[in-house]
C-alpha cells in the first residue's frame, strides 16, 4: 500500500471534524451519515493506496485524458476487501451501510438496534495487527466541547458513553487496525 497516498487523502483536518461532529450531534441521523461519509473517506483512500493512484477518485483527474471515476459505498467495500482489506472490516463497514438505509428510509424515527452494534464492535474487535493490540474496550475519544474547560473521556466500555459515539471509536479503532496491518 502506498501509505503516503492513504495519509494525504485520509489523514486530514476532515477526520478530526467528523468525530467532532458526532460527539456534539444529539441527532442520530446526523451522526450516522457523517460516520458513513467518514467511513466511504477512509475507503476511498484504502483503495487509492492499494493501487497507487492518488486522484482515483477526484472529480477531475491529474490527467486530462483520465476520466472521472465514482463507485456507490457498497462497491467500494467490495473493491476493498478484495485489494486486502480484512473481512471483518468488510462486514462492519456493510453493517453500517445497512444501518445508514435504515435512516434513509425512517427518517428521524429510526434508531441503531442493540445487536447491530454488538455485532459492529465484535467484529472491529476481532480485527487484529502484528502489533500489541489493545482491546476495544479499553478505547475511546477525549473530548473538549466549545463551552467546557475541561476536556473529557468517552470510553468503549463506560455505560453512559452514548451508542453513537460507541460507533464513531469502534470505526477509529476498525481504520487504525486495518491501517496498521499495511504499514507492516
Amino acid at each position: 500500500m502506498n501509505t503516503d497516498i492513504f495519509d494525504r487523502l485520509f489523514d486530514s483536518d476532515k477526520t478530526i471534524e467528523s468525530i467532532v461532529t458526532i460527539c456534539r450531534s444529539e441527532a442520530p441521523l446526523i451522526s450516522v451519515l457523517t460516520l458513513h461519509l467518514t467511513c466511504e473517506s477512509f475507503l476511498e483512500a484504502f483503495i487509492s493506496g492499494r493501487l497507487d493512484i492518488c486522484d482515483l477518485f477526484s472529480n477531475k483527474p491529474d490527467n486530462s485524458d483520465d476520466v472521472s471515476f465514482r463507485m456507490t459505498f457498497e462497491h467500494k467495500n467490495k473493491l476493498s476487501q478484495r485489494l486486502g482489506m480484512p473481512r471483518a472490516a468488510y462486514d462492519a463497514l456493510f453493517e453500517l451501510n445497512q444501518i445508514r438505509n435504515q435512516f434513509a428510509h425512517k427518517l428521524l424515527h429510526a434508531e441503531i438496534p442493540a445487536d447491530k452494534t454488538a455485532r459492529i464492535i465484535d467484529l472491529v474487535n476481532s480485527i487484529k495487527s502484528a502489533e500489541i493490540e489493545i482491546e476495544l474496550s479499553e478505547e475511546g475519544i477525549v473530548y473538549n466541547p466549545d463551552n467546557h474547560d475541561d476536556s473529557f473521556t468517552y470510553r468503549m466500555s463506560d455505560q453512559n458513553t452514548p451508542v453513537m459515539v460507541k460507533l464513531c471509536i469502534a470505526y477509529f479503532s476498525l481504520f487504525r487496525r486495518v491501517a496498521l496491518k499495511f504499514a507492516e
